[in-house]
């Protein structure tokens, strides 16, 4: 049984490397700075880095200082958009194969043939996929942030069952969200209805112009203690409760917000996403 373990970064998963016995360990990126991962005997790189290259700018600092790492000779194929002569263990990506391989004529947008591509981890399991491994291991690779989880997800489960259709075993390591979906309908659904959120919406509504009226009330009365001449120990104490009732008002206007930009997604809107601080 030929076992290839593909790496990613994100720290909930990546370490289970450790106990991997693969035949080979995939990488991508600047992998090879991490003292996590035992050794890499293939790295992937799927950007334009070099467009990195003539930037100045410090945001840039490490691309461009992997841009120079790749320059240099490595025992490692190095996978790229293109062949570079100025990076010695570039190989171009067999995109055209790979492609052919794994979808043919079979995905048809319109009249057209198509493919579909979202993120480093598509182009790595294509590969092995290609290369016909008897199992796909998969470390540090959860798709969860705000940025990869709208389109980067749905591609990487779509090359995880292509895997598995093709008889390969796909092992994940426990712990990991990528594919844990609930069996719908047998086990529940993975959906929140408009009509929940609008519960929400309307709770927490509530919620926040009750703990607004407390904060107007004891704002009110720290007030009228300071005017009054009240002893000082009395104004702290009631300072200190009204700093803790605009915590509990603010929470519960955030809360409103976050609902609020829940049902605007759902009517397929672009909500903001910057919660509004209600005492600005």
């Amino acid at each position: 049984m030929r076992t290839v373990a593909l790496v990613g970064l994100a720290e909930s998963t990546r370490d289970g490397i450790r106990q991997s016995s693969a035949d080979e360990i995939w990488c991508l990126n600047w992998s090879y700075k991490y003292d996590f991962i035992p050794r890499i005997d293939r790295l992937f790189e799927m950007h334009p880095i070099w467009a990195y290259a003539g930037t100045k700018k410090r945001l840039y600092k490490k691309p461009r200082d992997h841009w120079k790492w790749l320059q240099k000779p490595h025992p490692y194929p190095i996978y790229m958009l293109h062949q570079l002569p100025t990076v010695p263990a570039c190989v171009r990506y067999p995109i055209e194969a790979v492609t052919l391989d794994i979808f043919g004529d079979r995905l048809v947008y319109g009249d057209a043939p198509s493919d579909y591509y979202s993120s480093s981890f598509d182009y790595m399991m294509a590969l092995a996929i290609h290369e016909r491994w008897d199992v796909i291991e998969l470390y540090g690779f959860e798709m969860g942030s705000i940025t990869e989880y709208r389109y980067q997800r749905e591609g990487a489960a779509g090359f995880v069952m292509a895997a598995v259709s093709r008889g390969i075993t796909v092992k994940r390591p426990r712990g990991s969200v990528l594919m844990r979906a609930k069996r719908y309908g047998y086990e529940g659904g993975q959906m929140i209805f408009r009509q929940d959120l609008e519960r929400f919406l309307e709770h927490y509504a509530e919620k926040k112009r009750d703990e607004m009226s407390r904060l107007q009330n004891l704002e009110g009365q720290y007030a009228a203690f300071r005017a009054n001449g009240a002893d000082q120990v009395s104004i702290d104490e009631l300072l200190a409760k009204v700093k803790e009732q605009r915590d509990r008002a603010a929470i519960a206007a955030g809360a409103y917000q976050a609902v609020s930009y829940m049902i605007r997604e759902v009517d397929l809107e672009e909500p903001e996403l910057e919660l509004i601080n209600p005492f600005e």
